[in-house]
């Protein structure tokens, strides 16, 4: 029996295949006869019967395929009864038309038939073509981005695309519907909603997301490593079990991580995000989804600088300090004379404006490169081909903003490193021509997924 289904199932899925050819034979066949109507195109009347048995030939085997496509459930009944029907309605016109248009065409009776089982063949066919897109993509697939001119005329109703709408205030964000709900309404409900639901798996409310479906419960709440829908998110690339599957758009690795933290959590439901246990790398990845998440600089404010003293560190000839833009605090910070030696203790009073700094081919210490671990807002720093050392690195451990990092040049090792994982803004890191190994390059990437890693001896990370 279970090879049996297999079979139906592998012959069913031959429908996109076939569902295709009648709609191109039968609308040619109205086609021709539409202009065969006219004196000067009369000759393509001979063509019309044959592109009628052609494409009646192909409705019935679109129609067979469908029905075993359908037995393999997960297809809203109504829509599936409506487009099963509807096929089935334009195999049997097309046949009918083929017999009159053959050999009852002279009687002015059965003509009259004939061209209304024509114009009826095109309506089924419109229809059938219809109802399938929507038992594939959705009800709202085909008006979705109709013109508003248009939907007035035909009284469409208004469709708004499915987005992840910005969050205005984290704290009193609730983590189902604000955070859990939009990922999977924008990446799964596609095809788990009540017209589609494949694996008998509905995803558009917290209630169906616990009742599951044919593979039993689709999260188990406190446990993310044995919860199906977590699992299935987690997939490698191309494997048949993969939610969303190949063809659909993919989650990203932050909603990966924000599921799954959720499930570890308990799937709470009307918690707010102040309420729950937050760690530090959940809680980038939530910002991300705030109005002002787009930046770190864009959200943040801070003092204006001392004028004078960025006036008297200029003039003292070891910085170059300036705006990062005309009306922004932050500062930017890069250094003059390469050959001197760098103290770092003369940029504290302005560590909470210094956001850039590049301190490359400088002579810093690490005395000296101790003073960084209170530039609190640091989000760039460039210590290209100077002489820091692994332990130099651990200074950088407070910088919760850190987002660029260049090492090139430098002696810095695997052990190094090890001094980064805790930077879970870190996006980009510059490495080319150090003692970093690849196994090195791994257990980083381990602990920092989404973290950019230029080697310079291969393609990037």
């Amino acid at each position: 029996m279970g090879e049996s289904s297999d079979l139906y199932l592998f012959i069913g899925r031959f429908h996109p295949l076939f569902v295709h050819l009648p709609i191109g034979f039968l609308l040619l066949a109205f086609l021709f006869e539409v202009c065969s109507r006219f004196k000067r195109f009369e000759h393509l009347g001979s063509a019309v019967s044959f592109s009628l048995l052609l494409g009646f030939a192909s409705a019935v085997a679109a129609a067979a395929t469908g029905y075993l496509l359908s037995e393999d459930g997960g297809y809203g009944e109504d829509l599936l009864w409506i487009h099963k029907w509807l096929g089935i309605s334009v195999a049997v016109i097309s046949l009918c038309a083929f017999v009159l248009r053959q050999w009852f065409y002279e009687n002015v009776q059965l003509k009259k038939l004939y061209t209304f089982l024509m114009w009826g063949m095109i309506a089924c066919l419109f229809g059938a073509g219809h109802y399938g897109g929507s038992l594939t993509h959705g009800s709202d697939y085909l008006v979705q981005y109709m013109p508003e001119p248009l939907r007035a005329i035909t009284g469409a109703p208004v469709v708004e695309a499915k987005s992840i709408k910005k969050i205005e205030d984290l704290d009193s964000a609730k983590v189902f519907m604000d955070v859990i709900h939009p990922i999977l309404d924008t990446r799964c409900v596609s095809c788990h909603n009540p017209e589609k639901y494949e694996g008998d798996l509905l995803l558009t409310s917290y209630d169906e997301i616990l009742q599951g479906g044919e593979s039993g419960p689709a999260l188990e709440a406190g446990s993310a490593a044995t919860s199906e829908l977590v699992k299935r998110i987690l997939l490698p690339d191309r494997h048949d079990d993969l939610m969303p599957p190949s063809g659909k758009q993919p989650l990203t690795e932050d909603q990966k991580d924000l599921i799954a933290w959720w499930v570890d959590l308990g799937a709470p439901t009307d918690e707010s995000i102040s309420e729950l246990d937050v760690p530090d790398n959940i809680l980038a990845k939530l910002n991300k989804l705030t109005v002002d998440g787009t930046g770190f600089l864009v959200r943040t404010e801070v003092s204006e600088p001392d004028t004078s003293l960025v006036n008297e560190l200029n003039n003292g000839g070891s910085f170059r300090i300036s705006r990062i833009a005309q009306d922004s605090n932050f500062l930017q910070v890069k250094t003059r004379n390469s050959d001197g030696m760098i103290d770092l203790h003369q940029l504290s009073p302005l560590s909470s404006q210094v956001t850039w700094l590049d301190l490359s081919g400088t002579a810093i210490s690490d005395s000296s490169l101790a003073a960084i671990s209170n530039f609190e807002n640091l989000t760039r720093l460039h210590l290209s081909q100077t002489d820091i050392e692994n332990n130099s690195l651990q200074h950088l451990k407070n910088l919760a903003h850190l987002e660029y990092l260049n090492l090139y040049g430098t002696t810095i090792s695997d052990e190094g490193l090890d001094n980064l994982t805790g930077l879970q803004s870190l996006h980009s890191l510059y490495i080319w021509q150090t003692e970093v190994t690849e196994s090195g390059v791994e257990q980083l990437k381990s602990q920092l997924p989404n973290l950019q890693i230029d080697t310079g001896w291969q393609s990037e990370i």
